[in-house]
């Protein structure tokens, strides 16, 4: 029997109840059939409202009898029951079932009696046998009964369901098995095709969902619909309704155990057994009803909590200087032969290059340079790691190798005015590809001789060019590039590693969009990439021949964002990354079948996946907003991730942190913006009736505020503020048409978003709308600006940190990718002057109000230090309350550990002055 077939035939409503199930089984023509069903609530009438049309609820026993009445009235479902169960129903019951009685084509009600109570169970003729037997105890006396009935599979409502052997189980639970011969022997591997052994390992142990999600039966078989024929007419076989005799007999068919009497006609409403009319369904169209886009989530308290003893309250020492390894420049790698990790972690006050197994407690510090070393590669050989180092926080990285002991390290580069990223190493382990803005131009791919040191520049560097891939063979690199003639657009490009003219493959069909982070297969012959044409990001797959693609496939069928893949070495699958209200998974899919499951989906954020040789180690980042960023691998069948880090310190219980709830809220025009709401525990609001409350608003703008590790935001709501941390228009992960619904108008809507959010916290009686601040780093600090200039009824206080002040400047200032940024996003500096000129905060200086705390670091190679001074130039010749604070060595934000310390420090400080004692 394949059980996919036998799932989709049979909901399982597990959610409403904890420990309990309940059973539904679909019949598109007659309608559902719901056997028990969950104590009333809205959300489990949602629930079986979700799973398509009802027509008959089947009550087992006495006290699931008790809500039939109200799921009638509520859904217009007939009610049967056993007879000596009829007086429970209020109303009475629509049908009254006998010992054994057929109740539709398909599903055969059986009493059970244990002395004077009893209990009905339903056998279902679907492929095998299926029983549902409630409440029932099959270790029970009366449980003897049903040795003499055939199935296979047991759904009950007390334990999990057995989806093979089911009947023995039940001979196990009644001592009824024989006893077998001790024998000895060897067990032999079954005969199959080992190259496709995946699907058992993959997809049947463990199986990921319960309920298969928006796939058919043949879609969950990972090897596609040719391993489905036999099942199918198995099927068909066993499950065609037998036609009854005709109405003069004295029998009728039953389910292939012999004839009995037919129940004596009454006056009740018509038996679906009777009703041979109505086709079967034979096969329902999906599992899942509702669309997820139709799906709305059960309204959430909103209140401060209590943890009583629990609660803690941290300086702000101990929470800003937790370490994190290293996630936005690069993440981590995992070496050639899958037994260790490569990350960059600030453990020691800056971020270093670490390693450790993933066998043992063991970390080795590779590099102590005291300064930013990220993005760490290991050679095809295992015995060096290339990674990137910058000084004073100035982003002009420079590659550099270290061996896998950490005793000899060497710059291969040796330019330091140049920004040199995206290293990746060829498949024989001699060059390294990258992207440079060498001699003032765009960034531009160039392969470097690692023996040697020497350069050759691959495209002209016209326009960035990113994320070098070598094909395996070594001959090509795949890159993305904005060359059309739509800024907006990028697309991938092929060249050959010896140089020459690149190639655009065709990704985008003539559409505007994206299409970008491309990967070859371990073979060559596919190129998986991430492309947003339809509308949100999502995965897809070509084959590739001579600089052509073929038929492209999309990977997945969902109306969230998708990204990231990565191939498992045996190229029958790709790992990616699943992002749904600020959560981010990995998940995989099989290219073939499209069979999806999660790999790794805790509570919070997972990057930077990797796949070990074994084609089950997975590596990857794991954070939540009460855990920083750490290194964490799984394996299929593990019970539980491992973690190879631990940057929380044993001194903060992680109880104290607060994590946040996903809420919308009203924005620009009444559209429903996502964020991220942290409210403080009761006991650090102190006494007060409502807490006054900080909006932190995230940089980009294209990014977002997930569920991870961000100290600014524990410092403040474990100090007794409410947080509210928005992603307005422009932020990404809610699909791309809220993610471009600021271009061309930075410091519009996506300002009146944030505003918004300041006045929900107010109507939703969350915070003192008096005492409510703006916090925000790069573009969030320029929102910060904004806010405070142009709403100042809104905001009481607020830190701009490293935030922009005219565009005008910053164009002419910035770095050359930032600047085609700015074109791209914001427009012309020369045909857009007007709209530079009024979307900039100098402009507005003069209507702030509210204190404002500027703080900047002395090397930004992105927000130049002047963009702060012009605001303190403006602020100080108006008079207007204000702090500014430099610090030296640093570049766009805080990478010294000490450093961001006391920012944190100076903000909540300034806070409390004017929010608490102001």
């Amino acid at each position: 029997m394949d059980i996919h077939q036998l799932r989709s035939w049979i909901f399982e409503l597990y959610e409403p109840l904890e420990n309990e199930r309940q059973y539904i089984v679909y019949d598109g023509e007659r309608g559902n059939l719901l056997i028990d069903a969950p104590p009333f609530s809205e959300r489990a009438l949602r629930l079986v409202r979700g799973a398509g049309a009802a027509s008959l609820l089947v009550a087992t026993n006495a006290a699931r009898a008790a809500d039939a009445d109200r799921y009638r009235q509520a859904l217009g479902v007939q009610v049967a029951v056993h007879r000596d169960d009829a007086a429970g129903v209020p109303g009475g019951a629509d049908l009254l079932l006998g010992d054994d009685e057929l109740i539709r084509p398909d599903a055969r009600a059986i009493r059970l009696r244990a002395g004077p109570e009893g209990a009905t169970v339903v056998l279902l003729r679907k492929t095998g046998g299926v029983l549902v037997c409630g409440d029932f105890d099959l270790q029970s006396d009366a449980a003897r009964a049903l040795l003499a009935q055939s199935f296979s599979v047991v759904l009950s409502a007390r334990r999990p369901p057995i989806w093979n052997a089911g009947k023995e189980t039940l001979m196990q639970l009644q001592d009824e098995l024989p006893k077998p011969t001790k024998r000895f022997g060897i067990l032999l591997q079954a005969p199959w095709d080992r190259a496709y052994r995946g699907r058992l390992q993959d997809k049947l142990t463990p199986h990921d969902p319960i309920v298969p999600r928006e796939t058919t039966a043949p879609r969950e078989a990972a090897m596609g619909p040719a391993t489905l024929v036999v099942a199918n007419a198995a099927r068909d076989l066993v499950e065609r309704p037998r036609r009854p005799t005709s109405a003069g007999s004295a029998a009728v068919a039953g389910d292939g155990d012999g004839a009995r009497p037919r129940a004596p006609v009454s006056k009740r409403p018509r038996n679906f057994a009777e009703d041979w009319s109505a086709a079967a369904t034979p096969r329902p169209p999906t599992t899942i009803a509702n669309p997820e886009a139709d799906i709305v989530r059960a309204a959430i308290p909103l209140r401060p909590p209590s943890i009583g003893a629990r609660y803690k309250r941290y300086t702000v020492e101990e929470l800003a200087g937790v370490p994190s390894v290293d996630f936005f420049w690069g993440g981590i790698d995992l070496a050639p032969d899958g037994s260790e990790v490569a990350f960059s972690w600030n453990r020691s006050g800056t971020f270093e290059v670490y390693s450790a197994p993933l066998q043992g407690e063991r970390i080795f510090q590779l590099t102590d340079a005291k300064e930013r070393s990220v993005w760490p590669r290991w050679s095809p050989d295992g015995k060096w790691v290339a990674f990137m180092r910058d000084a004073g926080g100035n982003e002009q990285f420079a590659i550099w190798i270290v061996d896998r002991d950490g005793e000899h390290e060497r710059d291969l580069t040796k330019e330091p005015e140049v920004m040199h990223r995206d290293i990746a190493w060829s498949p024989d382990g001699t060059k390294i590809a990258y992207s440079a803005n060498a001699a003032g131009k765009a960034f531009a791919i160039c392969v470097l001789d690692v023996a040697t040191g020497a350069k050759r520049t691959i495209t002209d560097g016209a326009r960035d060019d990113l994320l070098p891939r070598w094909s395996p063979d070594g001959q090509l690199l795949l890159f993305t590039s904005r060359r059309d003639a739509v800024r907006t657009n990028a697309d991938l490009y092929v060249v050959s590693a010896a140089g020459g003219d690149p190639v655009r493959l065709e990704t985008r069909g003539g559409i505007d969009g994206e299409s970008q982070d491309g990967r070859w297969s371990p073979d060559g012959s596919r190129i998986s990439f991430t492309t947003d044409v339809r509308g949100r990001q999502e995965i897809a797959l070509a084959t590739y021949a001579g600089g052509v693609l073929g038929r492209i496939e999309r990977m997945t069928d969902t109306v969230h964002d998708e990204f990231g893949a990565v191939w498992r070495p045996d190229a029958r699958a790709l790992d990616y990354l699943h992002s749904e209200d600020g959560a981010v998974s990995v998940r995989r899919v099989f290219t073939v079948s499209h069979a999806d499951h999660a790999v790794a989906d805790l509570p919070g954020t997972q990057l930077s996946p990797a796949i070990a040789p074994d084609n089950d180690t997975t590596t990857y980042l794991f954070s939540s907003s009460t855990r920083p960023y750490d290194v964490f691998f799984t394996r299929e069948r593990a019970t539980e991730p491992r973690a190879l880090t631990r940057s929380l310190p044993a001194a903060i219980d992680g109880v104290s942190l607060v994590e946040p709830i996903h809420v919308r809220y009203p924005g620009a025009g009444g559209e429903p913006v996502p964020a991220l709401l942290f409210l403080p525990y009761a006991e650090a609001v102190r006494g007060e009736h409502l807490p006054p409350a900080i909006v932190v608003i995230h940089g980009g703008p294209t990014s977002e505020h997930r569920r991870e590790w961000d100290p600014a935001i524990q410092v403040f709501v474990n100090a007794g503020y409410a947080v509210l941390a928005p992603n307005p228009r422009g932020s990404t992960g809610y699909a791309k048409p809220w993610r471009e619904a600021n271009r061309g108008d930075w410091g519009g809507r996506d300002l009146e978003d944030v505003a918004k959010g300041a006045e929900w916290l107010e109507q939703q009686h969350l915070a003192d709308g008096r005492r409510i601040g703006a916090y925000g780093g790069s573009y969030g600090g320029y929102l910060t600006l904004m806010s405070l200039a142009l709403r100042p009824d809104r905001f009481a206080a607020g830190v701009s940190v490293v935030g922009v002040v005219s565009w005008k400047t910053m164009f002419e200032t910035t770095r050359g990718d930032l600047r085609e940024y700015l074109l791209r996003e914001l427009g012309d500096p020369t045909k857009d002057a007007e709209r530079y000129r009024d979307r900039s905060p100098i402009t507005h200086a003069a209507k702030i109000r509210a204190p404002l705390l500027i703080l900047q670091g002395a090397n930004d190679p992105r927000v130049p230090r002047a963009e702060a001074e012009q605001v303190v130039k403006a602020l100080r010749e108006t008079g207007k309350m204000h702090e500014y604070h430099v610090y030296e060595g640093e570049g766009h934000g805080f990478r010294v550990t000490e450093n961001r310390v006391d920012s944190l420090r100076r903000a909540l400080d300034w806070f409390d002055r004017h929010l608490r004692r102001g």
